[in-house]
């Protein structure tokens, strides 16, 4: 008996010891919601709300920019492992535990703004054009699901940025992704008037969330998840999401 409240002692402090490690959280950078601010130092809107959470609950953490494909690998293969802004939609329902919403996202097909011979109304019409993608997003698994073929219109990029540089070139026709993250771009990349969104998929506007890998400690995942309960009545997200909108989608969005 006296083993096995020993044996039982062990397991709970391992865990109690789990939970305390650092955490490692993965993002992409998406302005005006993940910003590398300087080597190793992230921010952004979602950023300081997702620091909030962590506070909060009293875990180490530590945040690891990378290109969107290689986060989300790894938030799949290591447990106790973290991911934001993701988009939550049915197919990733079951992979992850949602922990807190974060901002929404738009989706849009966006060209080049002295392309006046590429006019879409229609999915079917962007389907006459080669449109490019992030890989791992959910505008990829949509655009493929709607009858888009890879040897044919669409591209599958490890970035936006990367897709930047091909439509400024004339590689490709159109670019398809978040609104949000588009405006970022050609901010970042000095490209203000260069593009235009010509079609909005409002089927893909979708809330983002600071979400676990399904196989975290429960333990984790329950001081998460009551960090927020204690804090959500004060996040303000959607107003704080809103605020932080380059002008050209913020009065988009108030007209």
């Amino acid at each position: 008996m006296r083993c096995s409240l020993v044996f039982f002692f062990v397991l709970a402090c391992s865990a109690t010891a789990d939970v305390k490690q650092r955490l490692d959280i993965y993002t992409e950078e998406f302005p005006p919601y993940q910003t590398l601010i300087s080597p190793g130092k992230v921010g952004g809107v979602a950023t300081a709300m997702v620091k909030e959470i962590l506070e909060e609950a009293q875990l180490p953490y530590q945040i690891h920019l990378l290109p969107w494909f290689r986060s989300t690998t790894n938030v799949a293969k290591y447990e106790n492992s973290l991911i934001y802004s993701l988009a939550r939609t049915q197919e990733r329902e079951p992979s992850f535990h949602w922990i807190a919403p974060l901002c929404s996202i738009d989706v849009a097909f966006y060209r080049l703004t002295d392309r006046d011979d590429i006019v879409i109304k229609t999915l079917e019409d962007a389907k006459k054009y080669v449109v490019a993608v992030a890989a791992g997003q959910p505008s990829e698994s949509y655009l493929l699901a709607k009858g888009f073929t890879l040897d044919k219109n669409l591209v599958v990029l490890a970035s936006h940025e990367q897709g930047a540089g091909m439509l400024e070139k004339g590689r490709i026709d159109l670019l398809f992704g978040a609104e949000q993250f588009f405006e970022g771009v050609v901010t970042m990349l000095q490209l203000e008037g260069h593009w235009q969104s010509i079609l909005k998929v409002d089927e893909l506007s979708r809330r983002t969330y600071l979400a676990a890998n399904i196989n975290s400690d429960p333990t984790l995942i329950a001081k998460l998840e009551s960090a927020y309960e204690r804090l959500s009545a004060n996040l303000n997200q959607q107003e704080r999401c809103r605020r932080a909108l380059p002008p050209s989608l913020l009065y988009s969005r108030t007209e």
